[in-house]
């Protein structure tokens, strides 16, 4: 069973042959244009025929957009992640208010589906698990714990410092 328009292809075939008709007739009766006149009132009349058909209690379905928490897979995806990265290390601010909380969802997710683990319910956890029990990585949690508070000077202050990025994102693939 098909949906749409793709079932709709005979009566479309119809529609447009019906259109040439009427246009040729205007052509070889008084011109080019009166077959201009007709074609554009063709397509004025096919437009009110498609409104007549929409529902109009009916609500447009909602865009989804899934490039808010994650990167697109569209070359634009990959440039605007690129400049997360980047603003992030510059300023405090840009790695709180954008990079933080995709890492931090990501971070979650890992923890869910490969440890069982739930961010929100035990973080205490989470950060045993993201650490791993060694002294060295206990930095990690400081940036990406979910009960960080944003500093009210963050954006003159610097970011997160390029290594610990590097590191932290390591950590997260390793999860």
């Amino acid at each position: 069973m098909r949906t749409g328009w793709q079932g709709a292809g005979r009566e479309i075939t119809i529609a447009a042959l019906l259109v040439l008709a009427l246009t040729a007739g205007a052509w070889a009766l008084a011109g080019p244009a009166a077959a201009g006149f007709t074609a554009v009132c063709c397509a004025a009349a096919s437009l009110l025929a498609l409104r007549a058909l929409i529902d109009p209690h009916e609500p447009p379905p909602a865009a989804h957009f899934s490039h808010e928490t994650g990167p697109s897979l569209i070359f634009f995806g990959f440039w605007r992640t690129r400049s997360d990265l980047s603003d992030a290390i510059r300023s405090l601010s840009a790695w709180d208010n954008a990079l933080r909380p995709r890492l931090t969802n990501l971070f979650a997710a890992r923890l869910a589906e490969r440890h069982g683990i739930s961010l929100a319910a035990d973080p205490e956890a989470a950060r045993r698990v993201l650490t791993g029990g060694r002294h060295d990585r206990s930095e990690l949690w400081a940036w990406i714990d979910p009960q960080r508070q944003i500093t009210p000077n963050a954006g003159s202050l610097p970011g997160i410092p390029r290594s610990v990025l590097a590191a932290l994102i390591d950590r997260l693939e390793r999860l």
